[in-house]
């Protein structure tokens, strides 16, 4: 079952509750709930749908072949009255044109106006975790660019905090190496430290982001006596 995103200002939502329980389980894919109430809109406890998912979280399903990209509008609908296409769900855009699924992937990676090289070591560190069982989540709060658990986020506690590196062309910050490993100690997690094994030919064609060879290598760091 394929899930129904809409891309909507340069950002992938799910508005459907039951693709986003389809998401969770099935694909191990949390995303970020940014829904609230048009009574309460400043309350951010108890967020519902929309679900946001990250470029990373949309490669991995396209690739899956697990994403389908639908109209915001629903039909009848025009831009100009794009004000209320907020509250049109994919089930209300059924009947609209199907867009071009390439097209609205590459527009959106496009749009991330990010690095294409940055952006597909960033994939390849997310599938590898993916891989092994991880889920994934910003680790921003962490200093990270993820944090990943080792199941569900809702019964475990995270276990790396994971930071992307071009082991190819940057240096190793030894600041950096003991800033990391002290903190993700201090947070009873471990650093991992992850990129590329060596250069590769650079290709700068959104789509093809999916197709270079996956060749990412890990180091995880562990400050000891401390924490």
């Amino acid at each position: 079952m394929t899930i129904k995103v809409s891309v909507i200002g340069g950002t992938a939502l799910v508005f459907d509750p039951s693709d986003c329980v389809i998401l969770r389980k099935e694909h191990g894919i949390t995303g970020v709930l940014t829904g609230t109430l048009p009574s309460a809109p400043q309350q951010s406890l108890l967020l519902g749908v929309p679900l946001r998912l990250s470029v990373e979280e949309v490669l991995y399903l396209y690739e899956h072949k697990a994403v389908e990209f639908v109209s915001p509008l629903g039909p009848g609908t025009s831009l100009e009255s794009r004000n209320d296409s907020f509250f049109q769900t994919p089930d209300a855009a059924e009947s609209a044109p199907m867009p071009d699924q390439e097209l609205v992937l590459t527009k959106y990676v496009c749009g991330q106006k990010r690095d294409l090289d940055e952006l597909y070591r960033t994939y390849c560190i997310f599938k590898t975790v993916k891989e092994k069982g991880h889920f994934t989540l910003p680790g921003l709060r962490f200093g990270g660019k993820f944090v990943s658990y080792p199941g569900d986020p809702l019964r475990y506690h995270s276990h790396f905090i994971i930071n992307t590196k071009d082991f190819y062309s940057d240096r190793l910050d030894l600041v950096q190496l003991v800033k990391g490993g002290r903190l993700a100690t201090g947070t009873k997690k471990m650093w991992l430290l992850a990129g590329e094994k060596g250069p590769g030919t650079r290709k700068k064609l959104a789509l093809q982001v999916l197709n270079r060879e996956t060749r990412t290598v890990c180091f995880s760091v562990e400050w000891a006596g401390f924490g």
